[in-house]
C-alpha cells in the first residue's frame, strides 16, 4: 500500500512538474457581456470572436505539445482591457492572440488583417515576434481560402500595449459585409477561421523555438504579407444584375440594423442620464442652428488642456482629430457620421487604443445631447 502511495505521489509531482513546463498560450475572445463589440442587427461580433477563439484552443490543446491554453473568457463574461492583459501577464504568457471582427460604413469594405505594436519598452526584441506572428496570420488567412488580405499594421492598441510578450491582435472579417458576415457567423466560417489561426501558430511556434526570430523568413514574410493582397477567387464572377440585386439587399438590411441600433439607444438613454455625462459647450455667439440643421455622431477622445498639433504622439496615430474649446480646456473629437450605428461600430474599434472614448453628437457646430440627436432619428420599420 505504502509503495502504490509512493508511486502515485511520485506521478502526481512528475505530472505538476511536466505542466509547470509548458508555455502559456493566452486567447483573448474580444469584447462579452455587455460589451457586444461591432454589431449588425442580431449579429454581434462578442458572439463571434468566442465560437472562434474556443475552437482554436481546442486545436492547440490537441495537436501542439508543450503548450496550455488559457482564455481570457469561455462566456458570454464582460472584461476590461485591462484585465484581458492582467490574465496574461499573471499566467507568465509565452503569447497573447485577441480574436476581433471588423466594421465599415462601407457595406462592401471586407478581409482580414492583423496588428501588433513595436514601440513597448517592456517587449524589447520581443516584438519581432509579434510581427512574424501577424504576418503568418496573414498568411494562412489566405492559404485556408480567405480572397483578401488587408495587411499587417502597427498601432497602440491598449492589449499589445500592456501585455509583457509577443502579443497580436487579429481581425477576421467585417460584420457589415453580408457575404463575411454569413460566413464569420456560421459554424464552418469559424472553423476555418480558427485553423486558419492555429496553422499560423504552429509555424510560428517552430520558427520560434530556439527563442530568437528568424530574420530571413520575416523579411520575406514582409514582402508578401505586409501590405494589402488580394488572391483570385475561384468563384464565377456575379453578374451585373446579381450584384445590384445584393446591392439593394445589403442596403436594407443597412437600414434595418441602424433602426434596430437606435431603437435600443433611444430606450436605453435617458435624457437626464445623458445630460450629466455629457457636458455641452455653449453655442458660439456668432453660430445659427435650427431644428432643421442636419445632426451627426462623432467620438470624443480625449480632453485636454490645449489642443494637440496632428502626429502628436498623444493622439496615438489617430489623424483628422479636431479641438473643440470646452471651458478652459478642449474635447478631442474623431470621426463623423450620419449613421448611429456606424459610429456605435467605430468606437468598438476606437476603444482598443483609447478605452475611455465614447460617442458625442452635433448638431451643425453645436454640440447637443446624444439622447437629443436620437430623439430626431424616426426609424424605419424592421424588414423580416
Amino acid at each position: 500500500m505504502r509503495r502504490f502511495l509512493f508511486i502515485l505521489v511520485s506521478l502526481l509531482w512528475a505530472c505538476n512538474i511536466a505542466a509547470a513546463k509548458k508555455v502559456v498560450w493566452v486567447i483573448d475572445a474580444g469584447h462579452g457581456g455587455h460589451d457586444v463589440g461591432c454589431e449588425f442587427g442580431t449579429v454581434y461580433e462578442k458572439d463571434i470572436t468566442l465560437a472562434v477563439a474556443k475552437e482554436l484552443g481546442a486545436m492547440v490543446k490537441k495537436k501542439i505539445n508543450g503548450v496550455r491554453v488559457i482564455y481570457t473568457r469561455e462566456k458570454n463574461t464582460t472584461l476590461s482591457l485591462q484585465e484581458r492583459c492582467d490574465i496574461a501577464n499573471r499566467n507568465g504568457a509565452g503569447l497573447f492572440i485577441s480574436i476581433h471582427v471588423n466594421s465599415a460604413p462601407n457595406l462592401f469594405a471586407r478581409g482580414t488583417e492583423s496588428f501588433f505594436a513595436t514601440n513597448v519598452p517592456l517587449k524589447g526584441s520581443q516584438a519581432g515576434k509579434s510581427e512574424l506572428l501577424a504576418l503568418l496570420l496573414q498568411k494562412h488567412y489566405l492559404k485556408n481560402g480567405r480572397e483578401v488580405s488587408r495587411g499587417v499594421k502597427k498601432r497602440e492598441l491598449y492589449v499589445c500595449e500592456h501585455t509583457n510578450m509577443p502579443s497580436v491582435l487579429t481581425e477576421v472579417g467585417f460584420i457589415t459585409n453580408s457575404v463575411e458576415r454569413n460566413y464569420i457567423s456560421s459554424k464552418e466560417g469559424q472553423a476555418e477561421l480558427a485553423k486558419a489561426i492555429f496553422d499560423a501558430l504552429s509555424e510560428w511556434h517552430e520558427l520560434t523555438k530556439n527563442g530568437a526570430v528568424p530574420k530571413q523568413d520575416l523579411r520575406n514574410l514582409r514582402y508578401t504579407h505586409y501590405d494589402p493582397r488580394t488572391v483570385p477567387s475561384t468563384k464565377p464572377a456575379p453578374t451585373a444584375a446579381a450584384n445590384e440585386k445584393a446591392k439593394e439587399a445589403d442596403t436594407r438590411a443597412k437600414e434595418a440594423a441602424e433602426a434596430k441600433a437606435i431603437a435600443e439607444a433611444q430606450a436605453e438613454l435617458m435624457p437626464a442620464d445623458d445630460a450629466l455625462a455629457e457636458t455641452t459647450p455653449e453655442t458660439p455667439k456668432d453660430t445659427i442652428t435650427t431644428s432643421e440643421t442636419p445632426t451627426y455622431f462623432a467620438i470624443q477622445l480625449m480632453n485636454t488642456s490645449a489642443p494637440l498639433k496632428e502626429g502628436d504622439y498623444r493622439l496615438k496615430g489617430f489623424q483628422g482629430v479636431r479641438f473643440i474649446p470646452a471651458g478652459e480646456r478642449f474635447k478631442g473629437i474623431y470621426s463623423r457620421s450620419d449613421s448611429y450605428l456606424d459610429i456605435k461600430n467605430e468606437l468598438v474599434q476606437v476603444r482598443e487604443t483609447f478605452p475611455e472614448a465614447f460617442i458625442v453628437a452635433f448638431r451643425g457646430e453645436q454640440q447637443i445631447t446624444t439622447a437629443e440627436a436620437l430623439k430626431q432619428r424616426v426609424p424605419k420599420p424592421m424588414e423580416h
